[in-house]
């Protein structure tokens, strides 16, 4: 996949999905128009949140994060070029990028983008680098993804191109926020189920929307106003799994939910599990996988002598060989079990403020006499 070339503007969307009742085994997913995203509490939020569970007083979600990287066996000398991160900042955020591999034709090594997009992504949520005079004047923990990828991809200045998809806590709400641009995207499991996946944007079959530089940012590139928002109301117990391509290439979902974690503790273990099924599959020239199946549905598939060389008898029919295999690629597995944990008593006011008199709660001193 290398395509820098926009292929004509496409409209962002906006996915809700809030808690089904306990009862119920489907999802009810709405499709709204583009609206960009907003900090936590700046919008109504009573139709979104309406299927929430209740938490027991004094406790808010977490998410309990793990990861696994498994760069492409002819590319571990320089790490691969998929990218990500993992922080505990504001109950839990993780983000992945893949970089276009074309661009080792141009001398660049795909990975300086993706890497760096990754790093700006992080640091604009967090308020760091060079985001941190601009944090000064926010209150709280900003819920913006797509402002991430939008910081991102105006300040990652070195050549090359990306997908990636950015997953944020907004803890005061209970939901998942996210923003999707390209083929890597997310799958949120609840009670042993598929809840929501994120659904991959492409130009045409692989050649995934993405971003990119020259090396400064262009418009000549997809654009964050382009990916696709998710609002995701989250339970105790659901799990978040997230990924490069090389994860939804090689793994059908009922694989990954069937390693899903059961607890926390079991995070780690489940991504490097679905890590290791990604890469199996990837290596093995018989399996059906998602990416020839859609390959197949493209009307793609392999030459006629091959066909005819290939072919076997089964059943007593006789069957042309069909386009098989795996997808080899940098495979990263992110992985996020939601649990609660206890919300921090407000910070107590500062000794000095309470011993001269001047604390919230002290009373005015008198007047001096003139």
């Amino acid at each position: 996949m290398f395509s820098l070339l926009k292929f004509g503007k496409k409209r962002s969307q906006q996915y809700v999905a809030a808690s089904a009742p306990a009862s119920s085994t489907s999802t009810e997913l709405i499709e709204k128009t583009s609206q960009p995203t907003v900090a936590s509490g700046s919008i109504d939020h009573q139709d979104l949140y309406s299927g929430s569970t209740p938490l027991p007083p004094g406790k808010q979600l977490k998410l309990q994060l793990a990861v696994c990287y498994l760069p492409h066996p002819e590319k571990v000398h320089y790490g691969g070029e998929d990218a990500h991160f993992i922080s505990d900042y504001g109950g839990g955020m993780m983000g992945v990028a893949d970089g276009v591999g074309g661009w080792q034709e141009s001398g660049v090594n795909p990975a300086d983008y993706s890497r760096t997009l990754m790093l700006m992504s992080r640091a604009f949520l967090e308020g760091t680098d060079i985001f941190q005079e601009q944090a000064a004047s926010r209150h709280g923990v900003l819920i913006d993804p797509r402002g991430a990828l939008e910081a991102a991809h105006m300040n990652t200045k070195v050549p090359g191109s990306a997908t990636a998809c950015v997953m944020q806590l907004d803890q005061a709400n209970g939901v998942l926020a996210a923003a999707n641009l390209g083929d890597s995207g997310f799958l949120v499991i609840r009670d042993g189920k598929e809840l929501i996946r994120s659904k991959p944007l492409q130009h045409y079959f692989d050649c995934p929307l993405q971003f990119g530089a020259f090396p400064e940012f262009v418009e000549a590139t997809d654009t964050a106003d382009m990916a696709d928002l998710y609002s995701i109301t989250l339970r105790p117990g659901d799990v978040i799994v997230a990924g490069s391509d090389g994860l939804w290439d090689n793994c059908f979902l009922s694989e990954i939910i069937s390693m899903a974690p059961r607890t926390p503790a079991d995070a780690q273990s489940s991504a490097d599990a679905i890590a290791a099924t990604a890469r199996r599959h990837a290596s093995d020239t018989e399996f059906a996988s998602p990416y020839t199946r859609e390959a197949l549905s493209q009307g793609l598939d392999l030459p006629w002598w091959d066909k005819l060389l290939g072919m076997s008898f089964k059943g007593g029919k006789l069957h042309l060989k069909q386009l098989t295999g795996g997808k080899m690629d940098d495979i990263t597995v992110l992985v996020a079990f939601v649990e609660t944990t206890d919300i921090p008593p407000p910070p107590a006011p500062p000794a000095e403020a309470q011993a001269d008199g001047t604390g919230a709660d002290s009373a005015p001193a008198p007047a001096s006499a003139q």
